[in-house]
């Protein structure tokens, strides 16, 4: 039960995202279609790769990136990691 209450509360946004595959390295071209914002590129552990940004602020409310659609996207895309890989969390 709460592994379960933690899956629920798991889903968050966030400002910056990018696929990855099974190995570890990032999936550029997964990332690039499920990206709704702008890519940038990123450089981590040597390791350059492209990132999507997408956040916007209306007054009271914002659109980011969930974590839990994109892992889901990223899927459909083609990435075979078992997750998305976001950071900048939105509050």
């Amino acid at each position: 039960l709460a592994s379960l209450s933690w899956t629920v509360q798991g889903c968050a946004n966030y400002k910056f995202c990018h696929c990855y595959d099974d190995n570890g390295m990032p999936n550029d071209l997964a990332t690039n279609i499920m990206c709704p914002g702008n890519l940038e590129s990123r450089t981590e552990f040597g390791v350059t790769f492209k990132e999507c940004h997408y956040y916007k602020n209306y007054f009271f409310l914002y659109s980011a990136l969930d974590n839990c659609d994109l892992r889901r996207r990223c899927k459909a895309a083609g990435a075979t990691g078992a997750d998305s890989s976001c950071r900048s969390k939105v509050e």
